[in-house]
């Protein structure tokens, strides 16, 4: 029972929150998703602008982008992870109805905590994960150059990305959507005069401006968070501040540290492919590394819907809501098929036009192409897998979330990756990383659909 003295703050601040385990469940995660849907077509669509912002720097440029993706996202993995962490368990708290204010303060301190350590670890070991993936000469350096001034965002990019998951547990999905929006237009402001200059005003730093421009950003998302989370009630620094951080971490590493490896799984493993296409030219991890950024922007209605599936699973689960977590996930991978060949249909018949929009270079556009005329079949099971992951996450199994990225990856992606890129060159390469998600994508679907079913096993996690 809340005090009288707190009262009317904390009716003021619940007041600001949804709930996710009331109302019509299709519409309900529907409602959540849209506003970080458009936000994610705006950021993925900046995204793209910065990719063909990067190719007129030139095809070498292009091609360091390519290999600085797998460790930028691994790193980013880890702000996913304990984003999915903090949202599970703050998500939960908040169905059954216990407060969870410390709990986000002490998942915050842990996310900065992890991200300087990873950035520093990183930065001490670029060189050499540059030269494990391929990188030779001019694109090593800059490459090196661009990661080196990326990692000094590291640290607001991850706490962030915590942040707007204590959000999206309260059910404030719009704060998280223009969020977002608002740091992924910032940095495209900043990317111009940063990476190019402004004559007598800003001198140009070239590829690392880029990555400068998106510290800025993510600093000013991360403040605009901290103080949204201040107006839901969702911080505290009452009494000591770290009374209690040892419990608190524990409860968020406990789905935090599996989804961060999931997540970490998933670009280790681009990390191989582009490996595995470095041999056969820096056109070919060009083309892999924009044909994933067209791929990130087909698929935002789907990492959205994934992004709510976490708190709508733990909010659920808390309050004893099973029969609305079934439907909702029936409902959910049903939209992943539907979606996932709506958007797969024009996109490849559209991919020469597509590739040709961010580059003029005929290899690098060819390479763009064939990725995108093979691997969209795959993206309703891309959907299903990371709408599983999210959903094991939220019911506190994320182990079962590992076991899916290991088969889609290590089982599945990798070999068969590598056999066809034996038999077939690129195409069978990519033809391998379709045939992997195809396979991982219905053992998710079915997975999840089947435990769901099952609510002693749910009432348990």
């Amino acid at each position: 029972m809340q005090t009288e003295q707190t009262a009317p703050a904390g009716a003021a601040r619940q007041a600001n929150r949804t709930a996710l385990s009331e109302g019509p469940v299709v519409r309900g995660l529907a409602v959540a998703t849209a506003p970080l849907a458009m936000a994610l077509v705006v950021m993925f669509g900046i995204q793209l602008a910065e990719a063909w912002l990067t190719g007129l720097l030139g095809p070498h440029a292009l091609a360091a982008m390519g290999f600085v993706i797998p460790i930028v996202m691994t790193v980013m993995s880890f702000g996913i992870g304990l984003g999915a962490g903090a949202t599970a368990v703050v998500a939960r708290a908040l169905g059954a109805g216990e407060a969870a204010e410390r709990l986000s303060l002490h998942a915050l301190l842990l996310a900065a905590a992890v991200a300087l350590g990873l950035a520093l670890s990183c930065a001490i070991g670029a060189e050499h994960l540059l030269h494990w993936l391929g990188a030779e000469g001019e694109t090593r350096l800059l490459a090196l150059g661009y990661l080196q001034v990326w990692l000094l965002g590291a640290v607001p990019l991850l706490t962030g990305m915590v942040a707007l998951g204590i959000a999206r547990a309260a059910g404030d999905m719009r704060f998280g959507g223009s969020a977002l929006a608002g740091a992924g237009i910032l940095g495209f402001l900043l990317d111009w005069p940063l990476a190019f200059g402004l004559p007598g005003v800003v001198p140009g730093l070239g590829l690392p401006g880029l990555a400068a421009a998106a510290g800025l950003a993510w600093t000013a998302m991360l403040l605009a968070s901290l103080h949204r989370l201040r107006q839901l009630g969702l911080l505290t620094v009452d009494g000591t501040l770290l009374g209690g951080f040892a419990a608190s971490t524990r409860r968020v590493l406990r789905v935090g540290l599996p989804a961060a490896g999931t997540n970490a799984i998933i670009p280790i493993a681009n990390g191989l492919f582009t490996a595995m296409l470095a041999v056969q030219g820096s056109a070919a991890v060009a083309g892999f590394g924009l044909g994933s950024r067209v791929e990130s922007l087909a698929l935002t209605a789907l990492f959205a819907l994934s992004a709510v599936t976490n708190p709508f699973a733990a909010q659920n689960a808390g309050a004893g809501r099973l029969d609305r977590l079934q439907a909702g996930m029936r409902a959910a991978m049903g939209f992943c098929l539907a979606y996932g060949l709506a958007v797969a249909l024009p996109l490849v018949v559209a991919a020469p036009w597509v590739a040709m929009l961010f580059t003029d270079d005929p290899a690098v556009a060819g390479s763009t192409a064939l990725y995108l005329r093979i691997l969209p079949w795959g993206y309703g099971a891309i959907g299903a897998i990371a709408v599983a992951s999210a959903a094991f996450n939220g019911l506190e199994r994320p182990m079962s979330a590992v076991v899916i990225s290991l088969v889609r990856t290590f089982v599945l992606g990798v070999p068969l990756a590598w056999i066809g890129g034996r038999i077939g060159g690129e195409a069978g390469t990519f033809a391998g990383l379709l045939i992997g998600n195809l396979g991982a994508g219905a053992l998710a679907a079915a997975w999840l659909l089947r435990a769901t079913a099952r609510e002693k096993v749910l009432v348990a996690a």
